[in-house]
């Protein structure tokens, strides 16, 4: 049997167990932010298409196209959403229950499949850059990722973000391995859908243009001419590349068609640009004026100042890493003493950039399986070592520096816009950083003590393990994917701390096998719940409607008390004629009739509680 097919067949066997994972839960979840896709956007955007209202199909800032045409795959298996949207906080039949799961579930499939379609592009891609060995570990690690399988299964943008944007990248960096013009033409398009997505991969257009100037320091151009010619070459392909993403975005967004600025909105004047898109244009402008009119003169300084120093700053850069790698686990294991950074990512500010960057690699970090991050980790090390000989090279070690630097730019534009890099926000960097261990493992593997170990046949029986190990960190957080965190991770401490409605689907089947539960009423935090209980429910926490409201029941979570502070500290509520005490709502370990602990960490509870039990004093 060739490589090929056995690594092939390995591919089959991971979508199977993604599968074996996911499909049982695709129904039975309910998500943050997804009534609003569900319901509203989704047949928003094909009700306008059939009917030619092409303004119609401008959804959102995010925009969103790309999920939209996806997802609405389901539509015509389902009645029309919204007459089920009218109904999330009313009681309802068994009838109407099963007709908003079956709406989730058409919805979600083809979202979900997809993303299981996407790991056989991200092989081929990877496999052409790197290696099949690469691409293979590479895949195993994505497709077993606790965290990319529960944003898989849910109707979002990110669910079609975290494969675009690092495909769009492998694209580009294939083309400038191989100056193949098809994988340029490749990563325009590629960019235009990711854009169409989410303003986010707007991040793309400067950062392929630092990769520009990256592949020029990490090469070896001696003769004036070459470097001239090179800078030209590079650019003119850039334009085309951003030209050719405008074409997909105006072709798949019929907006665009009767309103040009569209283009703008999507891109310069989205929420990702809409500060420094001034910067970013008169920076590209002054680069295309002194690489065409000046012959790349600063543009060759610079970068020859970097090429000759390339080693000292890979190390350089390396060793900064390393450090601030070493103080997050070293501040999570005391306790975070020093800074709290569940605090930092909750509530980012702005003109905190120190904090809200250094933070942002905790989700990462606590956010992969044990192994992998102990690879991602491994692989920086190894770049400390790396030597200049090697990087004039075309050797796959080198491959790593493209990706390390996305992740920390992409940490660099979060911190400098002020948002919090929490686990969904920075969704992106969930594949980039399999494939960095994955390139990290197979450098590993050829370290002469180790390579006899890992040869061969004895190859697949390393991949077994991984396999197993990912199988198992798979079952110990199911069914809450998203919220996994990693055992490095203390119990006290959780990741996501902007969750998805973990839980909720949980809670409202326990409240509706109560007797008469579609004669309860009941107060939630989450109004995740409300979608799928049979009773009466409301999330409303304003004091006159709970001052004359009775509920039967009370729903609290620990994502609701970060979301509604002010109530959970509080000393009294009126609820009705009853005086409760609402900072009992939110003790993890008290005061409750059902809880349960999501990823099984008691510091992450969603739970049911009578009023009578948390009486005020």
């Amino acid at each position: 049997m060739s490589k090929r097919t056995i690594h092939i067949l390995i591919i089959i066997v991971v979508i199977a167990t993604n599968l074996f994972f996911g499909l049982p839960r695709i129904s039975h979840f309910t998500a943050g932010d997804e009534t609003l896709w569900s319901y509203d956007r989704v047949p928003k955007f094909w009700r306008s298409i059939a009917k030619g209202n092409w303004r119609g199909t401008n959804l959102c800032d995010k925009p969103g196209i790309t999920l939209a045409m996806i997802s609405g795959a389901g539509l015509p298996f389902i009645p029309d959403p919204r007459d089920y949207e009218k109904i999330t906080r009313l009681p309802k039949t068994p009838e109407q229950l099963a007709m908003i799961e079956k709406i989730y579930f058409s919805l979600r499939l083809p979202v979900y499949l997809f993303t299981l379609a996407s790991l056989f592009i991200f092989y081929f891609l990877l496999k052409r850059l790197l290696s099949a060995e690469i691409a293979l570990l590479s895949v195993i690690f994505i497709g077993l990722s606790p965290i990319l399988l529960g944003i898989s299964l849910i109707v979002n943008t990110d669910a079609i973000l975290w494969i675009l944007m690092p495909i769009t990248l492998i694209s580009f960096l294939i083309y400038q391995k191989e100056n193949n013009q098809k994988f340029l033409y490749l990563t325009g398009f590629l960019l235009g859908l990711a854009i169409l997505d989410k303003f986010v991969a707007n991040f793309l257009f400067p950062f392929l243009l630092i990769l520009v100037f990256v592949k020029y320091i990490l090469s070896d151009y001696s003769k004036k001419e070459e470097k001239i010619e090179y800078f030209k070459k590079t650019m003119r392909d850039y334009l085309i590349t951003i030209a050719i993403a405008l074409l997909t975005i105006f072709i798949f967004y019929p907006s665009a068609w009767i309103k040009p600025k569209e283009l703008l909105n999507t891109t310069i004047y989205s929420l990702a640009l809409i500060n420094i898109w001034p910067m970013i244009v008169g920076t590209i402008a002054i680069i295309l004026m002194d690489i065409f009119l000046w012959k790349s003169v600063c543009s060759r300084i610079i970068c020859d100042f970097f090429s000759n120093h390339k080693t000292a700053f890979i190390r350089i850069l390396s060793f900064i890493i390393l450090a601030l790698i070493a103080f997050i686990f070293f501040n999570t294991y005391i306790g975070m003493k020093f800074y709290n950074i569940e605090e930092i990512l909750s509530e980012p500010k702005d003109g905190k950039f120190f904090e809200n960057f250094f933070s942002a690699f905790y989700p990462l970090l606590f956010g992969l399986t044990p192994l992998i991050s102990l690879l991602f980790l491994s692989s920086i090390i190894l770049l400390t070592k790396i030597k200049n000989s090697e990087l004039t090279k075309n050797i796959n070690s080198t491959r790593i520096i493209p990706f390390i630097l996305f992740i920390l730019i992409y940490y660099v534009a979060n911190s400098i816009s002020g948002t919090g890099s929490t686990t969904r926000y920075q969704i992106v960097n969930y594949p980039i950083a399999s494939i960095i261990s994955a390139i990290g493992l197979s450098e590993i593997i050829k370290i002469k003590s180790i390579k006899k170990y890992f040869s061969g046949i004895k190859f697949y029986l390393l991949i077994f393990f991984i396999f197993i190990i990912s199988i198992i960190s798979l079952f110990q957080t199911k069914p809450f994917f998203l919220a996994y965190s990693s055992k490095l991770l203390p119990a006290k401490f959780i990741t996501n701390l902007k969750d998805m409605g973990d839980g909720s689907w949980e809670i409202s089947q326990y409240l509706n096998s109560l007797p008469n539960a579609n004669q309860i009423s009941i107060w939630s935090d989450k109004k995740q719940v409300c979608e799928k209980f049979v009773g009466k429910c409301n999330s409303s926490s304003n004091k006159k409607y709970m001052r004359t409201s009775k509920f039967d029941y009370l729903v609290s979570s620990r994502g609701g008390m970060i979301g509604a502070e002010p109530l959970s500290k509080r000393t009294s509520l009126q609820i009705g004629t009853a005086i409760i005490d609402p900072r009992k709502l939110y003790f993890p370990d008290a005061y409750y009739d059902f809880k349960i602990n999501i990823d099984n960490r008691k510091s992450d509870f969603i739970k049911v509680i009578s009023p009578n039990e948390i009486l005020a004093d």
